[in-house]
């Protein structure tokens, strides 16, 4: 052989050696480690380790043993070895956010449950934290922060909040562009490593930036946007990895009914809590997205009238009546159904009204408004 070109072909072969091992990320500690309390590190640790404490006895705290069984077996699949050191919480708040600290809590928030429409859309953001994690990026945004004097004041401060830290400090420590690129591509290869659809990453941040068009608060409120760059070129990356990815031969699953089954039972309570965010735009996006998924559909119909009554416009009371009727003709609907559709009749139709009102009552007898109801109740007897 030419030695010219065998010089030549070795050259490649290392080159194409280094492209690969450059997109193969490792964790840059073992399993188990633990900083020494005395090193700034450890300082870290110790104030994130008061704030789980925190979360532990939180009244936001989801504790849903089959939600959050599935929840720990799909990040120990993702983490590995590091799943004995990693603890999941999933809290009772709207907005689209999940995290993780040095010390191994993750924190996965209700208004992403919401969002991700399978299991291997739930694993894309679990792998991006874990990401993160691995590769101990928010110890280095730590200790970036705490060179200037004033910073580090603030720093020590948000510790000592408690639960409501959590947006703050991610809003503190948002991640270089470096390390989301680094994060994306390290959760991407952990989650196609576990055998998830790796198209489902960005297909989930696209559906997410669309929401957002949706409303003109543009992801006001969202701690994941204030945290993570709005990047139409990192969803690029991502599709263009994914591609390269499905080329091979190796079967991907995106698990949906298996995640609408774990998630459904929730679905009334979350939905509830995301309302009081009154973000319109918003909610009429995920409303129709939730009837594609396919979440119980006496639900999402009275959600939709839950809407209509929000947004006040010159039809809308009369499409809250069509949502409503259409959620009480599904053979399992939230008794609330009942409930407002005997309000917006009490006026018009109180013989009728009087019947929704006694339903909702027959079906939640102990419902905390029940004292309400039965005033309007004898009302329409008058």
């Amino acid at each position: 052989m030419d030695k010219h070109l065998h010089l030549w072909l070795v050259l490649a072969s290392l080159f194409l050696g280094l492209s690969v091992q450059a997109e193969t990320y490792k964790a840059n500690f073992d399993p188990g480690y633990r900083p020494a309390i005395s090193t700034d590190e450890g300082g870290f640790w110790y104030q994130v380790d008061k704030l789980e404490e925190s979360i532990k006895v939180s009244p936001d705290l989801v504790t849903d043993p089959v939600l959050n069984q599935y929840v720990k077996n799909l990040t120990c699949k993702l983490a590995g070895d590091y799943c004995p050191h990693i603890r999941v919480y999933i809290l009772r708040n709207p907005h689209f956010n999940a995290g993780m600290y040095p010390n191994g809590m993750m924190h996965v928030w209700s208004g992403l449950l919401l969002r991700v429409d399978s299991e291997a859309e739930l694993a894309a953001v679990l792998s991006h934290e874990i990401a993160h994690f691995l590769r101990s990026h928010q110890i280095t945004q730590w200790r970036k922060l705490r060179k200037n004097a004033s910073a580090a004041i603030f720093a020590d401060m948000i510790f000592t909040m408690g639960l409501a830290s959590l947006s703050v400090a991610s809003n503190a420590m948002a991640f270089s562009r470096e390390q989301e690129t680094e994060a994306d591509l390290y959760g991407l290869q952990l989650m196609t490593t576990s055998g998830y659809s790796p198209d489902k990453a960005s297909a989930l941040w696209e559906y997410v930036y669309q929401e957002s068009e949706h409303d003109k608060t543009r992801e006001k409120g969202s701690t994941f946007f204030s945290s993570h760059p709005k990047s139409k070129d990192r969803m690029k990356l991502l599709s263009k990895k994914a591609n390269e990815l499905h080329t091979t031969d190796k079967e991907f699953k995106t698990n949906s009914a298996e995640y609408l089954q774990v998630v459904s039972p929730l679905y009334f309570e979350f939905m509830n809590s995301h309302l009081s965010l009154q973000d319109l735009g918003r909610t009429e996006t995920m409303l129709d997205r939730h009837t594609r998924i396919g979440y119980p559909a006496g639900a999402v119909e009275f959600f939709k009238g839950e809407l209509c009554k929000l947004r006040k416009g010159t039809n809308d009371e009369t499409l809250a009546l069509e949502h409503y009727r259409k959620s009480i003709s599904e053979p399992q609907h939230p008794p609330e159904a009942h409930r407002e559709l005997g309000y917006l009749l009490v006026k018009t139709d109180p013989k009728t009204a009087k019947q929704h009102l006694e339903n909702y009552l027959a079906l939640a007898p102990a419902a905390s408004d029940k004292e309400m109801v039965q005033f309007y109740i004898n009302s329409a007897n008058e």
